[in-house]
């Protein structure tokens, strides 16, 4: 029987290991402890993995050393660890350590091939602690002198002593520091001005050193070759404008980047005036027009030319642009809607609210297509709204402030909602500020009936701000609604006439008809705030002050609707930010899903809406903390909030921080929750425990060790590590209120080795189908599926190879072999792609292509866990399938109905021949399959299935919204 763990050590556990990284400091370096538990005093050390990792470079890591745990810690002798298990480790000039940044981490791994993590690792190296490894990696601690800082072009810093110091740049030159005059033992600043050369907006090494040479302190600093601010630059400077440094230059970027890509991809063509576009949102906005000119390439006048916006003849959709006067800021915006690539069909309507300027002049010979509505007075921003959507033709409309500038694709994810959820009535925009931040992500009205901009002055890409949520409102200054809702609703309630309160009445008509208010930050919008209206509600004159006038009649009108906190603070903001849910779900895995990659991918997607629909929140951190560009929008997209570096450091740092929030964790697979588990135990122990495996993954090993026939002293280890395996499965399982198994023999299994004590359940498989199979007609050769980063997949096909495909070709040599799957490398595609007939493709962008072009699927899988989501979807698509009785496992497909099963290579080409020769064997083997998983793996099933899980868990759920 093993000794039970000491409560004091219990928070350190990870699987048979205990340990924890207590950090670093100048006496005793990067330092901590390490052991098995329990103790096996005849083991030799463990030795641990020191890693040093980027995390805002996903894969970009170094091992550093290898620290062998047995240095005497006597403190944890009354703990049960009598045998020396702590470890040290000095950062010297032979361990690297690249330039600094954000997301530098320390790693120590217990197994750094499983991800086994020591308590206290990552550690983050910020730019303090940074500093002083560097220190420490040259020379030791620093010794009379440091950095201190950098205000333009001058560095401050101290000495101490009567010792001068050196200012080493880039590690050539060198600047002198003398000490004071008058000696003293004492600390003294000093400030140097920086040569001029280094002024060049790169990044340089500074070094500061003794009169030895001696490293007392270095960085790494981006030194600017100017110091202008933007908005001075562009008051003060000539065209064309360094667009470089403005800061909004990384939505202009995207913009040119989309087109460019959407131009090499399927001969898009580009903007025709694409420089007059790029030149007129360089240009500082202004409000008056100077006559029929505007600044030129080199800012003198030239005369204003006409613009060329991609109109549709039949536009899905409406932009309604309410203008009054400021015709500069119209013709920005139009500017702005011709150079943000969409391809989603527009056409623009702009109401021109009385203007005393010219506008509509201007607007009939400079911006050809733009339908105009022309009021004689002006009516405020409610009725010139009202008097667009009239004349709109679009089925949705648009409503869009004139002081703003759309971004790349903001009309597809602007409109992404409305086909995500069909119960969606207004969808916003994210609104950025001409300074880059926030200005509003989804809008919050208190239980006063105060309305918030939530996020303002915050960072756009915060995690907190970056995915679509339901919401209290949206701005008027972009937003989405459907036509006919519109005309439902009535528009815009007249009583908030001239403008202010109106987009907030509507957002609670919308909701009160049964509809959801939405916000969409991947769709970007850059808002020049307050140039129609002001910013100080305050004044006694102009729009702005209607937004005092009418606060008070929309509290009267709204007040049984105010749901929340009477005071807003920004801490209680953070909770109720996200409405329409029923509780917050965390889920914990490996990495970000990749589904064009793998079929756990696409499970882990499933299981996420599927928690979605029945009315939860679902946070999702992946353990590597990396930010994956559109397969992470591709989250957020979706509404899940994406936790990951530099936002979010450490899944211990995260727990400690919000652990307390989530009601459910979800967890997927048993190597991530060994890790994390501990951490839920302290930071979140109110949360339910649901484990997802995705399969058994010692029933994996144990039927690949007997795949390979091993024997003696091989088959001993493959057992032994098989023990291993399971023995951590177990562990896991026991720990958690229900888990999910894919197969019902897995089920059976775990039963079994638990004596009934672990809570299982069916997890759900939701696949999409098409309406009907592709035809018969045109399909030719067999197909396979998969990632071939996984093993069996790699076992299945070289076995195959071997001893099935040449049986098939003796029997029909024309036959094809076409293999299609992520992380195939040369080498095997070479390899494979010499047997004759056998077509080593690869990845495929859409799987379903390789169900529709093909005669026949196989799945000659000899080892293996769980559902196959290849036969699944293979199934789904109506293609016949030859599949070892594994491969079929845990699916129901049965053999001569569905699929033909088959063992020995007799039964393979037989198979093969029938569904290749008979048309009637495929024709009914392709309709008995596609039916069969239209009801066995339909979206209905697996709400049922995902709310039977959260009842047994004593957890809320709502009734899904109809798709």
């Amino acid at each position: 029987m093993p000794p039970a763990l000491p409560m004091g050590l219990a928070e350190w556990r990870r699987g048979a290991f205990l340990g924890h990284l207590e950090g670093w400091d100048a006496t005793h370096g990067l330092h901590g402890w390490a052991s098995r538990w329990p103790p096996a005093p005849e083991a030799p050390p463990l030795v641990l993995q020191l890693v040093l990792e980027d995390l805002l470079q996903p894969g970009a890591f170094r091992t550093l050393a290898e620290l062998v745990a047995q240095q005497p810690r006597p403190d944890l002798q009354d703990q049960g660890l009598a045998a020396p298990c702590g470890f040290r480790f000095w950062w010297t000039s032979a361990h690297p350590l690249p330039p600094y940044s954000q997301g530098l981490v320390v790693r120590l791994f217990f197994d750094a091939e499983r991800r086994w993590e020591l308590s206290g690792s990552p550690l983050r190296l910020d730019a303090g602690l940074y500093r002083l490894i560097a220190q420490q990696r040259h020379q030791g601690a620093a010794r009379g002198g440091g950095l201190s800082g950098r205000q333009g072009g001058l560095l401050a810093g101290w000495g101490q002593g009567p010792e001068p110091l050196q200012l080493r740049l880039d590690g050539a030159i060198g600047l002198p520091l003398p000490a004071p005059e008058t000696p003293t033992a004492a600390a003294w600043p000093f400030q140097l001005e920086l040569p001029r050369h280094v002024c060049d907006g790169r990044v340089h090494h500074l070094q500061l050193e003794n009169a030895a040479g001696e490293v007392l302190d270095q960085r790494f600093e981006l030194l600017p070759f100017q110091l202008t601010s933007w908005d001075a630059l562009q008051v003060h400077c000539r065209p064309p404008f360094p667009d470089q440094l403005a800061p909004l230059a990384r939505e202009r970027y995207r913009s040119l980047h989309t087109w460019l890509a959407w131009a090499d991809a399927d001969a898009t063509p580009l903007p025709a005036d694409l420089p007059l576009l790029q030149r007129l949102l360089e240009h500082p906005l202004r409000r008056e027009a100077a006559g029929p000119t505007e600044p030129g390439p080199d800012g003198s006048p030239v005369p204003r030319r006409p613009l060329s916006l991609p109109l549709a003849a039949e536009p899905l959709v409406s932009v309604v642009v309410p203008v009054h006067n400021h015709y500069p800021v119209t013709r920005r915006c139009l500017a702005a809607l011709a150079y943000a690539p969409t391809r989603v069909p527009f056409e623009v309507v702009v109401v021109d609210d009385g203007s005393t300027d010219g506008t509509a002049e201007a607007l009939a010979a400079e911006a050809p297509g733009v339908r105009l509505v022309r009021h004689g007075f002006a009516r405020g921003f409610n009725q010139a709204c009202c008097s667009g959507v009239a004349e709109a033709r679009g089925s949705l409309v648009v409503l869009l402030n004139n002081d703003t500038e759309p971004c790349a694709a903001w009309l597809e994810e602007l409109l992404d909602p409305f086909q995500r959820w069909p119960d969606t009535g207004v969808v916003g925009a994210q609104l950025i500020l001409a300074d880059g931040t926030l200005q509003e992500a989804g809008g919050i009205v208190w239980g006063n009936g105060e309305p918030w901009n939530y996020g303002r002055g915050g960072n756009p890409c915060d995690p907190r701000y970056a995915y679509a949520r339901q919401v209290d409102y949206v701005s008027g200054a972009a937003l989405a609604i459907r036509r006919e809702l519109w005309n439902q609703l009535g528009g815009f309630s007249p009583e908030f006439s001239p403008a202010y309160y109106e987009d907030t009445d509507l957002a609670f008509k919308v909701r009160q008809a049964g509809f959801s208010v939405r916000y969409a930050p991947l769709s970007r919008v850059i808002h020049h705030e307050g140039v129609s209206n002001g910013t100080d509600p305050t004044t006694a004159s102009g729009l702005k002050r209607y937004q005092e006038l009418h606060g008070p009649l929309f509290r009267r009108k709204w007040a049984a609707a105010f749901d929340g906190p009477e005071e807003p603070s920004r801490q209680e903001a953070d909770r109720i930010k996200d409405r329409g849910i029923v509780g917050r779900a965390l889920f914990l895995d490996a990495e970000t899903p990749r589904p064009d990659l793998d079929a756990g991918s696409h499970a882990a997607l499933v299981e996420m809406e599927l928690v979605q629909a029945l009315g939860w929140k679902v946070s999702f951190l992946p353990l590597n903390l990396a930010w994956l560009g559109n397969y992470s929008e591709d989250l957020q997209r979706r509404g899940i909030e994406l936790l990951h570096a530099p936002f979010v450091l450490s899944l211990e740092r995260f727990l400690q921080e919000r652990g307390q929030e989530f009601e459910l964790v979800y967890l997927t697979r048993y190597t991530v929750a060994l890790t994390a588990l501990p951490l839920l135990q302290r930071h979140a122990p109110q949360a339910k425990l649901l484990f997802c495996n995705a399969d058994l993954h010692y029933l994996r090993q144990l039927r690949a060790a007997r795949a390979e026939q091993l024997s003696g002293e091989a088959a001993r280890v493959a057992l032994a590590a098989v023990e291993e395996v399971k023995q951590q499965e177990l562990a896991v399982i026991r720990q958690v209120h229900l888990t999910f198994s894919y197969s019902e023999v897995e089920r059976g299994v775990l039963e079994a080795e638990t004596l009934g004590e672990a809570a299982t359940a069916a997890c759900p498989w939701v696949v999409q189908a098409p309406s009907q199979p592709a035809p018969l007609e045109g399909r030719q050769g067999l197909a396979f599926l998969g990632s071939y980063g996984h093993p069996p997949n790699r076992d299945a096909v070289q076995a195959f190879l071997e001893e099935v495909w040449p049986l098939l070709l003796q029997q029909d040599p024309s036959l094809t072999l076409h293999l299609y799957g992520s992380s195939l490398s040369p080498e095997l595609a070479g390899c494979w792609g010499a047997h004759p007939g056998v077509v080593a493709a690869g990845w495929i962008a859409e799987a379903a292509q390789v169900y529709e072009r093909h005669r026949i699927f196989i799945a000659p899988l000899r080892s293996g866990a769980g559902i196959k989501g290849k036969v699944v979807a293979a199934a789904a698509h109506g293609i016949p399938q030859v599949l070892s009785p594994l491969a079929a496992e845990a699916t129901g497909l049965r053999h001569g109905q569905e699929v033909f099963l088959a063992r020995t290579p007799a039964e393979w080409c037989e198979a093969v021949r029938q569904l290749h020769t008979c048309a009637t064997t495929w024709e009914a083997m392709s309709a008995a399959s596609f039916r069969y998983a239209r009801s066995t793996w339909s979206r209905e099933r697996g709400l049922a299935l995902m709310a039977d899980a959260l009842g047994r868990l004593q957890l809320p759920r709502r009734d899904p919204v109809a798709s």
